[in-house]
C-alpha cells in the first residue's frame, strides 16, 4: 500500500530534482485548466501587483480595486438617485431638452451639481463595472457554476453602457447627434420600422417629441431589468456584499461630489441636423463607439457587436478545458450540523431528510451546479463528512503526518507546517516530495485548494504532533479565488468561528493566518521568517495619517482619470464639402394585370371558385433622378413597401457637393410610363461647408426645400 507522502502528484520544474514542485500541485489546483491560461495569467498577476501596492497602505475596505463589484453596485445607485433628482429641471421634450439642460449650468450647486453627479457616477460605475469584469476574466473566474454570473455579467455591462448611450441622446447637443444618427444607421438595417429611423433626423423638423420621449421612456426603464439582472448575478452567492462599507461609501461619495465641483460636466453645441459638427468632446466611457458609428456601415456595427457579443458569452464553454470538480458528502460521517450550508459562499450546500437511518435529522447534500469544489465545506465539518474527494483530510493529515515524522526522525529541531492557499503567495513554492522547501526554509509545506479548506482540528493535529508552528496563507485582498475562505480560517483560528481553535489543547500563539495576494512570494519568505523566529509581527506603518494620505491620493487619481476619459477629443471623419439629400415617401400608382388561367389550374380549383380570369393589384415602383448643374447625380427605382406591396416607395439619397452654388432639380415619376415625371421641382441652392441641403416628397406637402 502506498504512503500518504506517494499520493500527491508532482511535477519537475527546470533545475530541480523530480521530486519537487513550482507552483499548485494537480490535487491543490481546483480550478479546471482554460485556453491561453499563461498568458491570462500573466495579465492577472498585473491587477495582483495593483492589489498588494495599494494594500500597503490601506486595509481592504478602503481598496477600491480589491472591491470593484460593490463600489460598480454603489455608484449605480447615485447615478440612479440622482436621474431621478434631475427631472426636477429636466424637460423631457426634442424643444425644450437641450435649453433645460444648458440651464442648470446658472444653479451649479443644485441642479449643475445633480446632473454632475449623474455623469461622473455612471462613469465611474462603467469603469469598475469593466474593472470588476477584466479582473475576474484574468483570474479564470468564469467557468463551472460560475457560467451564469459570467452571463449576467455581460448582460449588465451591455445594458449599461446602453442606457449611458441614451442618456447621452436626451441632451441633444452635437453629441446626441451622432448618437442618434449612428443608432439609426444601425437600426434600419433590421425590418423593424415600416419607415427607415434615419428619415425623422434629415432636418430638426423631422425629429419628432415622441420619438424623443420614447427614448427617454427606455432610458428609465432600463435600470429596472439590470435590478433583474443583478439579482440573477449574485442569486448564487451567499452573504453577497451588494454595496460598499459605510467608509468606503463616504470616499466614492465624496470623491464624486469633489470631481462634480471641480469639473462640472459639459453641454456641446446644439444639435442641427442639417450641420455637421466638426469636433467636440467624447465622452469614451459611453461613446466610443460614435467613432465606429460614424465610419463604417450598418452591416459592418452589426457583425462585430454580433462576433464580440458571442465571444464574450460563450467564454464559459469555449475557453474551459474540462468541467469543475466537486465537493462530496460522505453520508456515514455527516452528524447534520449545518456548520458547511452556513458557510458555503456559494450557496451549494442544502441539508436534507436522513438517508442512511441514522439519529440525526437532516444530512448534506451538494448542489454540483453550484459547487466550485474549493473546499471551504471541509474546514467546516468536525466529522470530515464532506469535503474533496482527490484532496481527503483524513489522507491529507496522515500526509502532514509523514511529514513531521520523517522530519522528527532527522534529529533535526521541530519544523513548522505552512498551509499555502494554491492562489495565494504560496503558488511559487517549490515544494519537495517531504514537504521541505526552499524558499521556506524550517517548514513543511503542504499546498491546499484554499485555506478555508484548513480545519481547526488539522492546525491542532499538527502541532501534537510536533509541529514547532502553524501557518496559514489565504489569498490576499482582491485577488480571493475563493469568497470567505480566508476570513472563515481567521475567525476559525482566532476562536471566533466554529469551529475554532482549542486553546485549552494548544498554544494560539504557535498559529498564525497570512493574507498574501500571488505576487508577493518575497514577503510570504519575509513573515515566514519572522514567525519561525517568534519576532514581532512586522509592522505594516499603517497610521491613520497614512492611510488618510494614500486613500486620497487614490481617491484624486481616479478622478482626474475618469474625467480625462469623460472629455477625449474627437473629430468626424474629414469633410470639406457638403451634402444634398434626396428623400421622398410616397405611392406609386396602383395598376391592375389579369391574366386567363389554363385549364390545368382551373381543373385543381373547386367548382365554385373557377375564374377564368386572375386580377392583380399591385403598386408601381416609384421613379426619382436628381441634378446638380445639369449633371445626374441619382437615378433609381424604389419598391413598393408592406407584406403585398401595396405601401410607399421610401427613399434617402445622399450626394456629396462641393461649396458654392448649385442648380438642382429632382424628377419623381410614379407611374408605369418610365417616360412620364410627373413631380419636378427646380432651385438654386447655396451649400455652405460642412452643412446639407435637404429635398423631400410627399404626396400632402409636395416637394420641401430646406
Amino acid at each position: 500500500m502506498a504512503s500518504p507522502v506517494s499520493q500527491t502528484t508532482f511535477t519537475e520544474p527546470a533545475g530541480r530534482g523530480a521530486a519537487a514542485v513550482a507552483g499548485p500541485s494537480s490535487e491543490a489546483a481546483v480550478e479546471p485548466p482554460v485556453l491561453g491560461e499563461r498568458g491570462l495569467r500573466a495579465v492577472d498577476a498585473l491587477f495582483v501587483r495593483l492589489d498588494a501596492l495599494v494594500d500597503r497602505f490601506l486595509p481592504e475596505t478602503l481598496n477600491p480595486f480589491a472591491q470593484a463589484g460593490a463600489i460598480a453596485n454603489t455608484t449605480f445607485l447615485v447615478a440612479v438617485v440622482s436621474g431621478v433628482l434631475l427631472l426636477v429641471w429636466y424637460s423631457s421634450s426634442v424643444h425644450l431638452a437641450y435649453g433645460s439642460v444648458r440651464a442648470m449650468a446658472a444653479s451649479p450647486w443644485t441642479a449643475q451639481l445633480v446632473r454632475s453627479l449623474h455623469r461622473y457616477a455612471s462613469d465611474a460605475c462603467m469603469f469598475f463595472v469593466t474593472l470588476h469584469a477584466l479582473k475576474l476574466f484574468f483570474q479564470r473566474r468564469f467557468g463551472g457554476a460560475r457560467w451564469l454570473a459570467w452571463i449576467t455579467g455581460a448582460f449588465l455591462v451591455g445594458t449599461l453602457w446602453l442606457v449611458g448611450w441614451l442618456g447621452y441622446w436626451l441632451v441633444w447637443d452635437e453629441r446626441a447627434r451622432q448618437v442618434a444618427l449612428g443608432t439609426a444607421r444601425m437600426l434600419d438595417a433590421l425590418p423593424i420600422f415600416a419607415d427607415p429611423l434615419s428619415r425623422s433626423f434629415l432636418t430638426d423638423d423631422d425629429v419628432g417629441s415622441l420619438l424623443f420621449f420614447v427614448v427617454f421612456f427606455v432610458h428609465m426603464l432600463i435600470p429596472l431589468a439590470m435590478g433583474v439582472a443583478l439579482w440573477l448575478h449574485i442569486t448564487r452567492l451567499s452573504r453577497s456584499r451588494f454595496l460598499t462599507s459605510l467608509p468606503m461609501t463616504a470616499w466614492v461619495a465624496g470623491t464624486l461630489v469633489v470631481v462634480s465641483l471641480v469639473a462640472p460636466a459639459d453641454v456641446a453645441h446644439e444639435a442641427h441636423m442639417t450641420v455637421a459638427p466638426q469636433a467636440f468632446r467624447l465622452d469614451a466611457w459611453f461613446l466610443l463607439p460614435v467613432t465606429l458609428s460614424d465610419r463604417l456601415g450598418a452591416g459592418a456595427l452589426w457583425a462585430g457587436a454580433l462576433v464580440g457579443g458571442l465571444l464574450v458569452w460563450t467564454v464559459p464553454w469555449t475557453l474551459v478545458r474540462r468541467r469543475a470538480r466537486v465537493a462530496e458528502v460522505e453520508v456515514s460521517r455527516c452528524n447534520g450540523c449545518t456548520r458547511c450550508y452556513e458557510d458555503c459562499p456559494y450557496d451549494a450546500i442544502q441539508m436534507v431528510p436522513r438517508t442512511d437511518g441514522r439519529a440525526f435529522s437532516s444530512q448534506a447534500q451538494v448542489d454540483a451546479s453550484k459547487c466550485l469544489g474549493c473546499g471551504i465545506c471541509a474546514g467546516s465539518c468536525d466529522s470530515a463528512g464532506i469535503g474533496l474527494p482527490w484532496f481527503d483530510v483524513l489522507r491529507k493529515r496522515a500526509q502532514m503526518d509523514a511529514f513531521l515524522d520523517g522530519a522528527r526522525a532527522t534529529g533535526a529541531a521541530p519544523p513548522l507546517v505552512a498551509f499555502a492557499c494554491a492562489e495565494s503567495a504560496g503558488r511559487s513554492l517549490r515544494v519537495d516530495a517531504d514537504g521541505t522547501c526552499p524558499e521556506l526554509p524550517g517548514y513543511r509545506v503542504m499546498l491546499v485548494p484554499c485555506a478555508g479548506w484548513v480545519h481547526a482540528l488539522t492546525v491542532e493535529r499538527a502541532l501534537r504532533h510536533g509541529a514547532a508552528g502553524v501557518l496559514v496563507v489565504s489569498c490576499g485582498a482582491g485577488s480571493q479565488m475563493y469568497r470567505e475562505g480566508g476570513i472563515w480560517t481567521q475567525d476559525r483560528m482566532a476562536a471566533t468561528r466554529q469551529p475554532a481553535l482549542d486553546a485549552t489543547k494548544c498554544d494560539p500563539s504557535r498559529v498564525r493566518v497570512l493574507a498574501l495576494a500571488r505576487g508577493a512570494p518575497e514577503r510570504l519568505a519575509r513573515e515566514a521568517a519572522v514567525f519561525r523566529a517568534r519576532a514581532a509581527t512586522t509592522s505594516r506603518g499603517r497610521t491613520t495619517l497614512r492611510r488618510v494620505a494614500a486613500a486620497t491620493a487614490i481617491a484624486a487619481t481616479l478622478g482626474v482619470a475618469l474625467t480625462a476619459v469623460s472629455r477625449v477629443g474627437y473629430a468626424l471623419p474629414p469633410s470639406d464639402g457638403s451634402t444634398l439629400v434626396l428623400s421622398f415617401k410616397h405611392p406609386g400608382a396602383v395598376e391592375q394585370r389579369c391574366r386567363d388561367r389554363t385549364p390545368e389550374e382551373l381543373q385543381k380549383l373547386p367548382a365554385h371558385m373557377r375564374q377564368k380570369q386572375v386580377c392583380e393589384r399591385r403598386r408601381v415602383w416609384v421613379r426619382m433622378r436628381g441634378y446638380v448643374d445639369g449633371v445626374r447625380v441619382v437615378d433609381g427605382r424604389y419598391e413598393p413597401r408592406g407584406l403585398w406591396d401595396d405601401g410607399n416607395s421610401l427613399a434617402i439619397e445622399r450626394v456629396p457637393v462641393s461649396p458654392g452654388e448649385h442648380v438642382v432639380r429632382v424628377e419623381l415619376g410614379d407611374t408605369s410610363d418610365e417616360g412620364a415625371w410627373n413631380h419636378v421641382d427646380e432651385r438654386r441652392l447655396a451649400f455652405a461647408p460642412h452643412t446639407s441641403h435637404v429635398v423631400t416628397f410627399d404626396k400632402v406637402d409636395g416637394f420641401r426645400w430646406r
